[in-house]
């Protein structure tokens, strides 16, 4: 049996419900087996209302006296994902959209897939936005904000100059 836990559930303009989960430890008769997961699983709406698709997915492996539940979440259609864990910013962007993934399986990561981008940054964050077309992410603090374009790789505390982006 492998038990997973929800974390995290918000329902985004044009639909989509973003699902962070936590897996239990796999375990059978004859004991425990396996790894615990942490992760994001993105949802859309389809035309036949009670048919919905994955249509984004990341995970990775948490220890045994961890939780995930992430503070927030964005998304973006173009694969944009950006989401805020225990004082880190996490975000990445896919090189192509991945459409609908097979809901039945364990697809695999996004990260396992080609990125153009992957940020991961300390911060006090409180909370995400993403503009209209996912290439603006705001990361807000009590202070201010930190703006990254996320397709020219630029960064801007509040409303300064855009500065390029060091990534990992």
């Amino acid at each position: 049996m492998h038990r997973r836990r929800g974390a995290f559930a918000r329902f985004y303009p044009g639909g989509q419900l973003i699902l962070a989960f936590e897996s239990g430890q796999p375990w059978s008769d004859a004991g425990s087996y396996g790894d615990r997961y942490g992760g994001i699983q993105i949802m859309a709406p389809t035309a036949d209302p009670l048919r919905w698709v994955m249509v984004g997915l990341e995970f990775d492996y948490r220890s045994h006296d961890k939780t995930f539940v992430p503070h927030d979440v964005v998304w973006h259609p173009r694969g944009a994902l950006a989401w805020l864990h225990e004082g880190c910013l996490y975000g990445q962007v896919l090189a192509h959209p991945r459409g609908e993934l097979d809901f039945y399986s364990w697809p695999r990561r996004d990260q396992e897939l080609p990125l153009e981008l992957v940020l991961d940054r300390w911060g006090d964050w409180r909370s995400l936005e993403l503009d209209e077309a996912g290439r603006i992410l705001t990361a807000r603090d009590a202070a201010g904000c930190d703006r990254y374009d996320l397709v020219d790789g630029l960064h801007a505390r509040d409303d300064g100059a855009w500065e390029p982006l060091e990534v990992a």
